[in-house]
């Protein structure tokens, strides 16, 4: 190794100089206007999209923009930074570790005081949960809650007490209620330890000895909220039991957080529902007054009303007009048309919706509404953005035998349908020849299907018709020959002259008992036909068999259509 290393290009720092001796530190020292290892406040001189200039006592410093996340302060504000060293060209500063010392330093005041601050469950862990405690926009410190049933879900927030700091796993330790809560509890299980185990003659004289009395069923009492839970809350009742309040017994309403309801600490009314071994049920909403009671004078058909979305199944969703009272929204009247596969295709969870009351049933405590019947109806809709005679451009939906539906709108969902003898000129084109699902597609609008709700469309209508050969000629009663030009179940479409087609029904083709048109003709074959109906107008021409041609096969087995 070289005797002479390569300098850093980084500023030295006097403070980590090893040949500097303790006088020569201390003397630096003194010197310092801005002491490293402190967090002090800072003036913002400048902001750009990557950094935040500040001006501290030594000096300004650089602090990266991503550290104060989406809002970054304006020039003139003040910060608080962690001064990580002062050198000869300027202080080196971190917002993001100052922030994370004063959370630490809240977390530890809120715990000496035994006030509470607020968490998110954030994890599961071996003996308890993992929860990130957080104050102001500051990033969140993780700690622990030992719980026996570690089952809250992720992401719940809550209120949580510090009962510790845990210098071997270096985190605080969390409890769900405060400090003075659990020293009385504490206490109390204590005096009534000492009294069943031996009377209590060792007891200090102040320790109550009284042990837990039951309170009775039906028993109307107050007690302190002293624990929540994602199911319900715990309250502590006169004579030292404990009870459990559950979520659903807290109002008539369908309340998701047990803590919107009551609050740790809290003195709360409750009834004695049940007492099954060591477990008291406890209910809240007894002494609150049925909604439905009084729903008849508030509620009718026809009436409009505003709801919040909170429930779903397969078949409709479940609106809150109000604490305990609920409406049903069937999917076929969330929206016109056709009905959604299920209700989250059209709302979600928490949404607010307005719809009209088409049943109330206040003995049976139905309520339906319909969401529908305050929208536009889609021929309505249709008239005004699709008259009669527009060109429309739409995208194919889907293909059937019959036609081609189209969809109009995609936000509205407006459609139309194309049928097959609007799709060609040709006669005998086939809709899953000419289009296929998801193609773009140009349509003149024909008309509204007023009981169906959507346009009839024609494509052919959009295209000149091209010049065909005359029906003259092919009056009732007129014999020739022609060939089959395609088979079906109800018959064949035989070709008189180019163009000229007739349709030579199956009553017509002399078949025996169960015989099928397929199993005497195919295509290609020749007969002899005469006309048995000619409509000129709409080109269509009837035909009847009056010989087989020489040579023809009686049966041939079925083929598949051309």
């Amino acid at each position: 190794m070289s005797d002479t290393q390569t300098e850093s290009p980084e500023t030295p720092d006097p403070l980590l100089d090893r040949a500097a001796t303790l006088a020569d530190i201390e003397a630096h020292w003194d010197t310092l206007l801005d002491k490293p290892g402190l967090v002090v406040e800072a003036r913002v001189e400048a902001v750009d999209a990557s950094t935040v200039t500040v001006a501290l006592a030594s000096g300004h410093a650089r602090v990266p923009a991503a550290e104060f996340g989406d809002s970054p302060p304006a020039p003139g504000a003040t910060v608080r930074v962690f001064v990580e060293q002062v050198l000869a060209d300027g202080p080196r500063v971190s917002r993001l570790k100052a922030a994370g010392l004063d959370l630490w330093d809240a977390i530890d005041d809120a715990g000496r005081a035994d006030r509470g601050i607020e968490g998110r469950v954030v994890a599961r862990m071996q003996g308890g949960l993992s929860v990130a405690l957080s104050v102001g926009d500051a990033p969140p410190l993780k700690a622990f809650l030992p719980e026996k049933r570690a089952d809250a879900p992720l992401g719940v927030t809550g209120t949580f007490f510090v009962r510790e700091w845990d210098d071997r796993k270096a985190l605080f330790v969390l409890s769900r209620e405060p400090g003075a809560l659990r020293e009385a509890r504490k206490a109390r299980r204590e005096a009534v330890r000492a009294v069943e185990t031996d009377g209590g003659p060792e007891a200090a004289p102040s320790t109550p000895r009284a042990p837990v009395v039951l309170p009775e069923v039906g028993a109307e009492l107050e007690g302190l909220v002293v624990r929540l839970a994602n199911f319900g809350a715990f309250v502590d009742l006169p004579g030292g039991a404990t009870g459990l309040l559950h979520a659903k017994e807290m109002s008539h309403g369908r309340g998701t957080n047990p803590g919107d309801f009551v609050k740790v600490g809290e003195t709360v009314k409750v009834k004695v529902l049940g007492i099954d071994g060591d477990r008291i049920q406890l209910s809240r909403k007894v002494f609150l007054a049925d909604p439905w009671e009084s729903a008849s004078t508030r509620l009718a058909v026809g009436q409009r009303l505003q709801g919040k979305v909170i429930g779903f199944t397969d078949i409709g969703a479940f609106v809150e007009i109000e604490p305990g009272v609920e409406a049903f929204v069937h999917v076929s009247e969330l929206r016109w048309g056709a009905a959604p596969k299920h209700p989250k295709d059209v709302v979600k969870g928490g949404d607010a919706v307005e719809g009209e009351v088409i049943l109330f049933d206040a003995a049976k405590r139905h309520l339906k509404l319909s969401l529908r019947k305050l929208q536009p109806a889609p021929v309505d809709t249709l008239r005004a953005r699709f008259p009669v005679g527009s060109k429309v451009t739409g995208k194919v939906k889907n293909v059937a035998s019959f036609g081609v539906f189209v969809i109009l709108d995609e936000a509205t969902g407006l459609e139309g349908l194309v049928h097959v003898s609007d799709l060609s000129w040709d006669p005998g084109a086939r809709a899953n020849d000419l289009v296929k699902p998801g193609a773009p597609i140009e349509a003149l609008v024909l008309g509204i299907d007023e009981e169906r709700g959507r346009a009839s469309l024609g494509v052919k209508q959009l295209l000149p018709e091209p010049e065909r050969p005359s029906l003259e000629g092919f009056g009732v009663g007129h014999t020739q020959s022609g060939r089959i030009a395609r088979v079906k179940d109800f018959g064949a479409f035989v070709e008189l002259a180019p163009g000229v087609e007739g349709l030579l029904h199956a009553n017509e083709m002399r078949l025996g008992p169960g015989q099928k048109p397929r199993s005497k003709f195919k295509p290609g074959d020749a007969v002899e036909v005469v006309v048995t109906s000619s409509d000129v107008a709409a080109r269509k021409l009837g035909l009847g068999l009056v010989a087989e041609a020489p040579g023809a096969p009686e049966a041939t087995e079925p083929t598949p259509e051309s």
